[in-house]
């Protein structure tokens, strides 16, 4: 499922869109229908808690959002939706911790369109906002392929048809990829199309799903399912896992078609976060390492906690949680047998070796980003420096002096990645705006997992007078856009 936040400044993926008061998320998944072909469906969420009520002719209160859903090839309408969401009626405006959903469905032929997207509060008289996202349909009959992956709250059999019926069930769609502290079930829906046709029918294969760290693609061995599945037209996967016992941070959901000669045939990711404070690092493991002929007993006893808090760019989300909430708690030998434990892992045989590396990388995040008030490795630069490497390209804009209604712009660099985390033409936007030495922070990135804010060319400018509801794409205009559209 391909997520657009319409709000900005979120850790999410995708488009970020201000819509002034509104808190909403539409995502959109694709499938494909052996008798109707392929299609996108859309879902929409909108909180009540930033929509304006009306009073109804019955004395209770309700909201309207607009919605209009174009896709387009050029400057062709291939297919569109106008519509108008309700919320629920309510008895007064302060029960408004909840949302409202939308769901839409769009069969069209294969081929690359664009979705563009205006929305605004029916209630309130404002310039609808908008955002722009390429999708590209490609079923090809020849391939045992999977469809995207379709996030759920809640599903339910059902013998009746309705817009969000598939293959039986009625779904809930959970329409964002955020997961916070009281979801503690990632519920999941996918399609498999063609294995009876390639690879036999009533054949066996074997389904693989499982969740793994954004770090370092691990699989976590808590969070696996492997199921032989007998071959049909369309396969149906609708399983969930706990995500009770998951620190916070990001991870990909899996899922592998393998063959009988353990070939894969088929396979996708889906990325997603969670938020989840009470889960902490299980000390325990702590308990099993030998501190005596260790390394880290050289270290002085002052310098532990900085040693620690430097590898939190390189940590995995269980190693972040002992860092944030669980370093303050421990005493100076399970500081060092941490330590142990975190560079054994990353190399067991020659662990002082990795830290002696990853050490000559922290030393020149602290020269060249660090300041009077943050460790280099404290900084957005350095975090983002330690975390994926040093950038290919960085553009170093100190002042632009400019006029009219910019009145010049801050202080920003704009970093660019050729590959990051196994995706290309990756960037970063750092900038001042306090004009204090050396304090830059991220303002926006187009790289899963950080923030993303479509508006970033809007902060850099003095006056910000930037149209801030400007459509929504991955290309910008001036000298910051330039830079950023084309780095070198």
């Amino acid at each position: 499922m391909r997520k657009i936040t319409l709000i900005s400044l979120l850790l999410v993926f995708g488009l970020a869109l201000n819509a002034q008061n509104l808190n909403a998320s539409l995502s959109f998944a694709r499938f494909h229908s052996p008798e109707l072909g392929s299609y996108v469906e859309t879902y929409l969420s909108v909180s009540a808690a930033g929509v304006k009520f009306e009073l109804l002719e019955d004395g209770k209160y309700q909201a309207k959002v607009n919605l209009l859903l174009m896709f387009k090839q050029g400057d062709s309408i291939v297919d569109y939706s106008k519509t108008q969401l309700s919320s629920p009626a309510m008895d007064d405006t302060l029960q408004t911790n909840y949302s409202f959903i939308d769901q839409q469905r769009f069969f069209m032929p294969n081929g690359n369109y664009q979705l563009e997207i205006e929305f605004s509060d029916a209630s309130r008289s404002e310039k609808p906002s908008t955002a722009k996202v390429d999708i590209l349909l490609d079923f090809k009959p020849d391939e045992v392929q999977l469809s995207d992956v379709e996030f759920l709250s809640s599903y339910m059999k059902s013998d009746k048809w309705q817009i969000n019926t598939k293959n039986g069930y009625d779904m809930v769609p959970h329409v964002s990829s955020f997961f916070d502290e009281h979801e503690k079930q990632l519920i999941f829906y996918a399609e498999i199309y063609q294995a009876a046709k390639l690879l036999g029918e009533g054949s066996q294969f074997l389904l693989t799903t499982y969740v793994a760290n954004a770090y370092d693609m691990v699989m976590n061995d808590d969070m696996v399912i492997r199921k032989k599945v007998e071959a049909e037209e369309v396969n149906v996967i609708l399983n969930q896992f706990d995500l009770s016992k998951l620190a916070s941070g990001n991870y990909y959901l899996f899922i592998e078609v393998r063959d009988k000669e353990n070939k894969i045939r088929s396979a996708n990711k889906s990325f997603f976060q969670v938020n989840n404070a009470d889960v902490k690092f299980d000390v325990e493991l702590l308990a099993r390492i030998s501190e005596k002929t260790s390394f880290v007993n050289n270290f002085p006893a002052d310098s532990l906690r900085h040693l620690i808090l430097s590898v939190f760019p390189i940590a995995d989300p269980m190693e972040r949680a002992f860092i944030k909430n669980q370093l303050n708690e421990v005493d100076e030998h399970q500081k060092r047998k941490f330590l142990t434990y975190f560079w054994t892992k990353r190399n067991e045989l020659q662990p002082k070796f990795a830290w002696q590396k990853y050490q000559i990388e922290v030393e020149k995040v602290q020269s060249s980003f660090g300041n009077s008030f943050q460790a280099g490795y404290e900084t957005d630069r350095g975090r983002v420096y330690l975390q994926y490497g040093p950038p290919n390209t960085i553009s170093d804009q100190e002042f632009e002096a400019g006029g009219g209604r910019h009145e010049g712009s801050v202080p920003y660099q704009i970093w660019h990645y050729y590959e990051i985390d196994q995706y290309r033409n990756g960037k970063f936007v750092f900038y001042n705006p306090h004009l204090v030495p050396n304090g830059y922070t991220l303002l926006h990135s187009n790289v899963k997992g950080e923030i993303n804010n479509p508006h970033w060319q809007s902060y850099l400018h003095r006056n910000q007078l930037e149209n801030i509801d400007a459509p929504e794409n991955d290309r910008y205009d001036g000298r910051s856009g330039e830079l950023y559209n084309d780095p070198h």
